[in-house]
């Protein structure tokens, strides 16, 4: 058999595979096999098809596609919508922070938006940034006072899921710079599990977690990813 006749025999049995998977995705009692390993909080959001149509809808679909444009048209004239939620919690912030649409983001925090507002199962925008390497976003929020010890259901940090997955290299480099995350890296979730486990688990990160060790975290200072005038304005 020639090389030629052996990539048709190839060929031919992928399209017979990808023909029968098809098939099997349209079939209910079947259909199940092919539920994504990296479904997420995130993922279960739904496209809204005519957003134009509501206001809250409108404002939730500009954040997320990094409309600024749109963003500030919304809210000049209708400020309170910075805060408007979806059904399951999600703010504008939030869609602006896992769409990674820094410059959207950087509005919304300008015009009042609650870095710390939490979904129906405890997600910050900096949860949503953390889980997929938005490392910029993650950087901006902790600048504007994002809390990195805040907890989702099963007791998850951010740090938890950064951890958790293998292409967050950039963002545990933001999380692990901080003064502050020696203590938030020995915490435990739910499953008994710290960050620097998960990663171990996980990721090929782990030795990034020699960053956390209290005497380095004593010398950082915490100019990498935080403002000095609004820390100065907090403890005011």
């Amino acid at each position: 058999m020639s090389d030629s006749e052996e990539d048709t025999v190839n060929v031919n049995d992928f399209e017979d595979i990808h023909a029968e998977i098809e098939r099997r995705k349209k079939n209910p009692e079947t259909s199940g096999m092919f539920v994504s390993g990296w479904d997420d909080e995130d993922e279960d959001i739904e496209e809204v098809k005519n957003p134009q149509d509501n206001p809250v809808t409108h404002v939730l679909w500009a954040a997320e596609h990094g409309k600024v444009d749109t963003l500030k048209e919304i809210l000049t004239s209708s400020p309170g919508l910075v805060h408007a939620r979806d059904s399951d919690g999600y703010s504008p912030l939030h869609r602006a922070a896992y769409g990674n649409h820094l410059e959207a983001l950087s509005y919304l925090l300008s015009v009042g938006a609650k870095v710390n507002l939490t979904t129906e199962v405890g997600w910050t925008p900096l949860h949503s940034a953390c889980n997929w390497n938005n490392y910029q976003i993650a950087a901006r929020l902790l600048a504007a006072g994002a809390d990195p010890a805040s907890l989702s259901e099963g007791a998850q940090s951010p740090l938890h899921l950064a951890a958790g997955m293998s292409h967050c290299k950039s963002t545990l480099l933001v999380l692990l710079m901080r003064e502050d995350i020696a203590d938030l890296a020995a915490r435990q979730n739910n499953a008994h599990e710290t960050a620097e486990q998960l990663a171990r688990g996980k990721s090929i990160y782990s030795s990034l977690f020699e960053m956390a060790i209290p005497a380095a975290s004593y010398i950082r200072n915490l100019s990498f990813t935080c403002n000095p005038h609004y820390r100065l304005s907090i403890k005011q």
